[in-house]
């Protein structure tokens, strides 16, 4: 038989081999770990940001990177699935960062079940092992994409600014549309029916200013501020059927306290419920919200477009700041005849003393979520 006249690797070619397997085989073994007789056990858990003590999550959420709040040297963590799975991360300037190719293998591998997260850390040459604690791992997957806007810190002016779009299965970020192409005014308040990108709004504060509307491909911009209203419209709740849209009109101050523990204040002295048709364009109050007896505000529909909730206080212009305190009520709609009914109490929050701003009804239309604080409607300072 001939021979094939093979020639042998160079020896330059041979190094490069077996560094390369070197590097690949240490990657798969993950950073070395200490034994059982090196370690010392803190009896606590470890304090990390985020929080992802005691958790659930859901199958497809992008990679939970975290950063270790312990004085240590040298941090190493394991991702131990119950099904077997494994994953071993070495911290770099206390920050563990996850591969998102095996974060996503890792989390299929362990729907439906759960993982235990262990964090070790090194002070000196001491080596010590922090409590593990689990997190679930929901059947279910989450929504892939969030928007929101994105503004520097500030109370009067403002300069760049945007509304955004997050995958949040992954780091992917981007903008819906940015202020510096709109004569860098001002956008806030976006909303969406039902979570969906063909009915959607935000406002446009500034020298352009108005709402943009968006239904389906078309997209059109209104100036909601009428003869009978207080303002243009401010806080938006699209109607299921994508026909309407709730928004509160709002007369808003801002206060600087002298305070040095307190910052500011924001609140409402008027404020009413407004409804507007998408397609004849009219705009009219929810009936019994008009008027100086009560502020509404922060309107919501439920899932089934049956009723409007929204945060109501009897308050007025002459109350105290830190006195206004809102309850959770809601009207009936007949989305047919385009008819209100009357206007009940839901949660009243006043009478345990706190103030409940921003509800929320959940898909199945059988729970109620809000925020609870000690006064007003910007929860953010109470």
């Amino acid at each position: 038989m001939k021979k094939t006249g093979n020639k042998p690797f160079p020896n330059y070619l041979r190094w490069a081999l077996l560094l390369t397997i070197s590097i690949t085989l240490g990657s798969c073994k993950g950073p070395a770990l200490p034994g059982d007789g090196q370690l010392s056990n803190m009896n606590r858990m470890p304090t990390i940001f985020p929080d992802y003590t005691d958790i659930t999550i859901p199958g497809n959420i992008a990679p939970l990177n975290f950063e270790i709040k312990e004085e240590g040297e040298r941090f190493i963590a394991m991702l131990e699935g119950e099904k077997g799975s494994v994953m071993k991360l070495k911290a770099r300037s206390k920050q563990f960062i996850i591969s998102p190719k095996k974060w996503t293998r890792f989390l299929e591998e362990n729907k439906g079940s759960h993982f235990t997260l262990k964090v070790f850390g090194m002070v000196g040459k001491q080596w010590s092992g922090y409590e593990p604690f689990v997190i679930r791992v929901a059947d279910e997957e989450i929504d892939p994409y969030l928007v929101y806007r994105l503004i520097p810190p500030g109370y009067e002016t403002w300069s760049s600014m945007g509304l955004y779009q997050r995958d949040l299965t992954s780091f992917r970020e981007k903008p819906v549309i940015e202020n510096k192409h709109i004569e860098d005014n001002c956008v806030n308040c976006h909303s969406f029916a039902q979570g969906s990108s063909e009915y959607m709004l935000f406002h446009v504060r500034g020298s352009v200013g108005g709402t943009i509307i968006k239904q389906g491909d078309e997209i059109e911009k209104v100036d909601l501020k009428r003869d009978i209203t207080l303002s243009a419209g401010v806080y938006p709740a699209w109607h299921p059927s994508g026909a309407y849209v709730a928004f509160s009109t709002n007369r808003i101050e801002q206060y600087f306290h002298a305070r040095p523990e307190k910052t500011i204040e924001v609140l409402d002295r008027q404020s009413d419920l407004i409804m507007y048709n998408t397609a004849s364009e009219t705009i009219n109050h929810v009936p019994g919200t008009e008027g100086d007896q009560y502020m509404e505000t922060y309107p919501t529909w439920s899932p089934d477009g049956r009723f409007l909730y929204f945060s109501r206080t009897v308050a007025d212009a002459l109350t105290s700041f830190d006195s206004i305190r809102y309850d959770i009520c809601r009207i009936a709609f007949d989305p047919l005849k385009e008819s209100f009914g009357e206007t009940e109490a839901v949660f009243m929050a006043s009478e345990k003393g706190q103030s409940a701003s921003f509800p929320r009804i959940s898909p199945n239309g059988n729970f109620l979520l809000c925020t609870l604080h000690d006064y007003g409607t910007f929860p953010i300072w109470h």
